[in-house]
């Protein structure tokens, strides 16, 4: 079984975080809310990796203080850190001061629920009654993505196709994943979690993602999800055969697009294969209805290059009947230069499109149920009050 240490005091607060350094998204309309009495599950249960080493509990977009480094710690006791105990007490003290508000889509289409509402679940009563830090339990969500490896070169996440196959940076990510794996996956357990693979690139464009989830033993860990997180080219049915020993293990799919087109997924989405991805989404869509995946979402970017095309997403996705359609804005991963990106940020209020951008959001297809528009939300609340 799965050794933690932990620390057994309530978090008292002892210093100061230096926050991770990241380009903030200047010109973002989205409002700051009054977050008092509201509280989010993500620090009390998900464990990020990424190639620094660093570990975060929430996407680092969104919370950017790491919980510290696996380089120099084990990655299991990083998981009650003196940064760890610190986030979850701003989620009890209702400051949320760790989180950028304006670019959690959770914060900002209001899907946080209330202390109240939570006080009355089984697990997270007696944590919140308690104000409670320092948890007994290790995280129920981890998201291997530590290895950037993938079969596209997206302009919005890389300016030239990364792929780790040798070298002294693939020995660096492999090291940090054995690490993880150890810390994690070192016996068989039947303990209720969940591993994530990958939001930093692809598994099937990683050789040490997809190795891992080739030989990964699901019958070992009964009570293991697996959540698989692809741009959806290489998951052909031959990668899916490959997978036969975790099939039974399998929970949630998401695949990202964003594009509705052919020509303008050849832009967003560079080194794709449009009529492939066709192919496997049709297949994988026979998957979940067979029951080998509990959740199914297709993911759009909204960016310049293919804002105009929201609405067709949201026609071509339903074909696929997933279980959402979700929207995101472009995050600004410093592949771009200042200007580029500002160029692509149609959500700025100075774009020259912007106003087109509010027409688009006027479509009624996004009243559909399946649709979740994110940190977009308020931009169609902005789109509609303008008549």
């Amino acid at each position: 079984m799965i050794q933690f240490k932990f620390l057994k005091n309530v978090f008292k607060p002892a210093k100061k975080f230096r926050l991770r350094k990241k380009k903030d998204a200047v010109g973002n309309l989205n409002e700051q809310k009054d977050l008092s009495g509201r509280f989010c599950t993500r620090p009390f249960e998900q464990y990020d990796i990424y190639k620094s080493g660093h570990a975060f509990s929430c996407c680092s977009s969104w919370l950017k203080l790491p919980l510290g480094n696996v380089k120099q710690s084990n990655p299991a006791d990083l998981w009650n850190s003196e940064a760890s105990q610190a986030i979850r007490a701003s989620i009890f003290d209702g400051s949320f001061k760790y989180c950028d508000q304006k670019l959690c889509p959770n914060i900002q289409n209001n899907s946080l629920p209330t202390l109240t509402e939570m006080e009355s679940d089984a697990h997270y009563g007696a944590i919140i009654k308690n104000k409670i830090t320092a948890l007994d339990d290790g995280p129920v969500f981890i998201n291997f993505c530590s290895d950037h490896s993938c079969n596209l070169s997206c302009p919005s996440c890389r300016t030239q196709k990364i792929l780790h196959s040798g070298g002294l940076l693939f020995e660096e990510q492999k090291a940090i994943h054995a690490k993880m794996v150890h810390a994690f996956l070192k016996e068989p357990t039947d303990r209720t979690f969940a591993i994530n693979v990958t939001g930093s690139g692809d598994p099937f464009g990683s050789k040490i993602y997809r190795e891992f989830l080739q030989d990964l033993n699901g019958a070992d860990f009964p009570n293991l999800k697996i959540h698989l997180q692809t741009n959806g080219v290489m998951f052909t049915e031959k990668n899916w055969d490959k997978l036969h020993k975790i099939h039974n293990n399998l929970g949630n799919l998401i695949i990202s697009l964003d594009a509705a087109t052919g020509p303008t997924y050849d832009i967003t989405r560079r080194g794709g294969n449009w009529d492939l991805l066709q192919n496997n989404l049709a297949f994988l869509s026979q998957r979940v209805a067979e029951g080998f995946f509990k959740y199914f979402r297709l993911d759009y970017v909204a960016q310049v290059d293919n804002f105009t095309e929201m609405p067709a997403f949201v026609e071509l996705a339903s074909r696929y009947n997933p279980h959402q359609i979700y929207f995101s804005l472009v995050t600004d991963w410093g592949t771009w230069s200042k200007e580029v990106y500002d160029e692509k940020c149609i959500w700025k209020e100075n774009h020259p499109r912007f106003q087109e951008f509010l027409e688009v959001l006027k479509d009624p297809i996004f009243d559909n149920p399946k649709v979740d528009l994110g940190n977009l939300t308020h931009y169609r609340e902005i789109a509609l009050a303008a008549g």
